[in-house]
């Protein structure tokens, strides 16, 4: 009966919502088949199995030629595919933390992610300024700039974070408490982040060979890799972490070995030129990715700050729960990020083109799009919590209470999140990166905070656990507008 309940509650809840778009972007959604891409989404599922030859034309590679529905799910198909294997990949790399160490394992490791999480925005705020840059190139036809774009942000790349790393190494030990851990979590945190931070290139150079793979218009590859890592990760995970007894710094090792392996699986589709661009250049990639590295900043400050609040009012199984329920966030977030990513190359290119109901096409699917993964998980942690949660606690019965319950929680916001991240990375493509931001740290940060800190003190855990589903509500009230008012001055500065 509940479940009867809950299906008529969600549709109900996208009708008002589709309303809410024909509305905004005067289209017309007339059924749920339109809604769930029934008639195109078969076709390109088989299509984005096969790795096509280039045809002649930047159009022809990007397959903008087809509707902007095929466009998107030709491009996102595979990024989710690929993106949902990384979620898999992190999944299986706690299951083997889990078993090989136990809660501690689980605790260490996402004491660790809001300094990984900082790191990693700041790769993914160079690669994504970079990849607007070269598509808006590509849009305009300079194959010589794209690529001469292309290696200024390798060069940048690794230049910053050679850096960070430096920056860890010399500064392992007061980091690592920085980040909350206490004495009996310390030696755990410092292998793990010690080899991650320390190793950080490997960890993250995926992400470029990723980008600007899927600016060649070569989507199927970004599958194709993230297939390979996640096999090679779970190989040496089980050797490393429960053969070998290496515990989280197998992990580690594991985890860096296999994003090196995808690295190069994608190296041969990025297109290096003469390096290309000076200080102007330079700004523009900070300036553009500068939201999506704020998007990620603000997220690790809500992790550190989760972290910090259930160290100190229930200790390290409560931030192994939050870490059992961040793999569950984890496939959500991946999976809407991988369409955000299909949004970049298409997106630039049409915003080059000055396209406008190209743009508005697509950011009207995309949401679409969002909203049938954001529901689709959802109902399946519902239905099947119990035993996934199992996988990760057994053996552990105050680990398993404790996680069911922010399970309960916390996931309610897999309902409404979509539209935020989508409507900060709709920003970022278009080259409005302060709207991006404004979205990331209302979400991320704002929002979360208040009710953090004013329920918790009330209603106790719950407070902590609800704090993310009010967080994603209320800055719906900040995302629908920007993205009117975004789409209005496009719709004027191309007429």
């Amino acid at each position: 009966m509940i479940y009867n309940d809950l299906i008529v509650l969600i549709t109900t809840f996208y009708r008002i919502q589709i309303v809410f778009l024909n509305t905004v972007f005067h289209e017309r959604i007339t059924n749920f088949q339109e809604f769930f891409f029934i008639d195109d989404a078969w076709t390109i599922v088989f299509e984005n199995f096969r790795i096509f030859a280039a045809p002649k034309t930047i159009r022809e590679k990007m397959n903008l030629t087809d509707s902007t529905r095929k466009q998107l799910l030709r491009y996102a198909l595979p990024s989710i595919v690929g993106m949902l294997i990384v979620g898999l990949q992190t999944i299986i790399d706690g299951l083997f933390v889990s078993r090989g160490v136990g809660a501690l394992g689980l605790a260490a490791v996402n004491l660790s992610m809001p300094l990984i999480s900082v790191m990693l925005s700041v790769a993914i705020m160079i690669i994504s300024g970079g990849v607007v840059i070269a598509g808006i190139a590509q849009g305009n036809g300079d194959d010589e700039r794209v690529r001469g774009y292309t290696t200024l942000t390798f060069v940048v790349l690794l230049t910053t974070i050679l850096l960070l790393s430096a920056l860890v190494a010399f500064n392992l030990k007061r980091l690592c408490y920085l980040l909350g851990c206490n004495d009996e979590v310390y030696p755990l945190v410092r292998q793990y982040l010690g080899i991650i931070g320390c190793g950080f290139v490997f960890y993250c150079i995926p992400n470029f060979t990723e980008a600007f793979t899927r600016l060649r218009g070569k989507p199927n590859w970004v599958f194709t890799s993230g297939v390979i890592c996640c096999v090679v990760n779970v190989v040496l995970d089980y050797f490393f972490v429960l053969r070998f007894g290496w515990g989280v710094a197998g992990a580690a090792i594991a985890t860096c070995l296999a994003n090196t392996t995808a690295a190069l699986v994608l190296l041969h589709n990025v297109r290096f030129g003469k390096l290309m661009g000076g200080k102007r250049e330079v700004g523009k990639v900070f300036f553009n990715g500068s939201s999506e590295m704020l998007t990620s900043v603000s997220a690790a400050i809500t992790t550190y700050i989760f972290n910090i609040v259930l160290m100190r009012d229930i200790g390290p199984k409560g931030v192994a729960a939050l870490t059992i329920v961040c793999y569950f966030n984890f496939i959500v977030n991946m999976s809407i990020f991988g369409l955000s990513q299909a949004l970049y190359p298409l997106m630039s290119y049409n915003l080059g083109a000055k396209d406008y109901q190209q743009i508005k096409s697509l950011l009207l699917n995309s949401i679409l799009f969002g909203g049938c993964i954001g529901v689709g998980v959802y109902l399946v942690v519902l239905v099947f919590k119990n035993g996934i949660v199992g996988a990760f606690s057994e053996g552990d019965p105050e680990l398993h209470e404790l996680a069911m319950v922010a399970t309960t929680y916390v996931t309610l916001h897999y309902l409404v999140s979509f539209v935020n991240i989508i409507g900060s990375s709709f920003h970022t493509a278009i080259e409005r990166p302060i709207e991006s931001v404004v979205i990331a740290v209302c979400r991320s940060i704002v929002f979360v905070l208040i009710p953090l800190f004013v329920l918790t003190p009330i209603i106790g855990q719950l407070g902590i656990w609800l704090s993310m589903p009010i967080a994603e509500v209320l800055t719906l009230f900040v995302s629908l507008p920007l993205m009117w008012w975004s789409m209005r001055r496009l719709k004027r500065m191309f007429s």
